[in-house]
């Protein structure tokens, strides 16, 4: 990787392989749970197939809770040091001006300014500069659907028993009577995912709602460069750890995690292809190439070497703009 030099954009591009794992769902009919499904196009035959997914929003709900765990909490908003959904939004806001709205909370909160929040009053946005795509079933996909049964002790009722003897005796319950036993059906899946995210370290604490001229409302360039550092260790444990839905008792065997970390030392966006196409690191290695010499691509195979370049990236430095007098 390229020494001492300042990370514009990052992009993770690859392949995870999860087993057992129930990490997003469609919701639940009756006692049955579905799993999310997805239609997209078969990279090899073209054709439209139905194969399993996780969405975005569930991937950047796991790493928004790893960085919520590794950050120091008093770089959070009152909001996020409870992991409020509605982030800076539950801050009273009402009668300032937009601008002064986002500076407070670039300045106040890491979670704010890392992953974007919605204001209603006043009417205040900020992008994330942590974006995922759905991490999509490379086909095939094996998914089934298990029954279980929830049982209580006791279940058997006791009465008093009128024989002369007086001992009580053990009936079943009456008919109609209520019972603690229930049938559920849930789902696991197992297979290979294409997983996409991009990061833009040069847009940790720039406030863009200033029409006449963008800041840097965090004077502090060591508070963006801890903002860099976690985003980044975030990312290392969500691919050795996923924790979504149903994780209390389809905790995901993780089992490998292969691809490329492209990152640009200068203002060049990045190129995204997906690795549902067989040759995609070879196309994106040639298109870096056209590009800018600025592009890196780094290839990892397993999650031991994925953890340890993104480690080498944790030791560098956010890019900063050069904004103007």
């Amino acid at each position: 990787m390229v020494n001492d030099a300042e990370v514009y954009e990052i992009a993770i591009l690859g392949r995870a392989t999860w087993q057992l794992h129930s990490l997003n769902n469609e919701g639940t009919v009756g006692n049955v749970t579905e799993p999310r499904s997805v239609t997209i196009i078969d990279p090899n035959t073209k054709t439209p197939i139905t194969t399993d997914g996780i969405s975005g929003e569930m991937l950047k709900h796991i790493h928004t809770g790893l960085m919520w765990a590794i950050t120091d909490k008093n770089d959070l908003c009152e909001a996020c040091k409870v992991l409020n959904p509605e982030k800076f939004n539950a801050i009273p806001n009402q009668g300032k001006p937009v601008q002064e709205v986002l500076e407070n909370a670039l300045k106040a909160c890491e979670i704010c300014d890392l992953h974007g929040f919605l204001v209603t009053r006043p009417t205040v946005s900020r992008k994330s500069t942590i974006e995922f795509g759905w991490a999509l079933g490379i086909p095939d996909i094996y998914r089934d659907i298990h029954t279980h049964a929830r049982h209580a002790l006791g279940e058997k009722e006791t009465v008093e028993d009128n024989t002369e003897d007086g001992e009580e005796t053990e009936t079943e319950p009456k008919t109609g009577g209520a019972s603690t036993q229930m049938v559920y059906h849930r789902p696991t899946r197992s297979g290979v995912y294409a997983v996409i995210s991009m990061f833009q370290p040069w847009r940790i604490g720039l406030n863009e709602t200033r029409q006449d001229k963008y800041t840097y409302d965090i004077e502090n360039d060591e508070t963006r460069l801890e903002r860099f550092k976690n985003a980044l260790k975030a990312y290392q444990i969500l691919f050795t750890r996923p924790k979504g839905a149903m994780s209390t008792t389809r905790l995901p065997h993780v089992e490998d995690f292969n691809g490329v970390i492209v990152f640009s030392t200068n203002q060049i966006p990045l190129p995204l292809i997906s690795p549902l196409k067989q040759d995609y690191i070879k196309e994106i290695k040639d298109i870096s190439e056209e590009i800018d010499n600025s592009i890196n691509v780094e290839e990892f195979n397993n999650l031991s070497e994925f953890v340890k370049k993104i480690g080498n990236l944790i030791d560098k430095k956010p890019y900063k703009l050069e904004l103007g007098d």
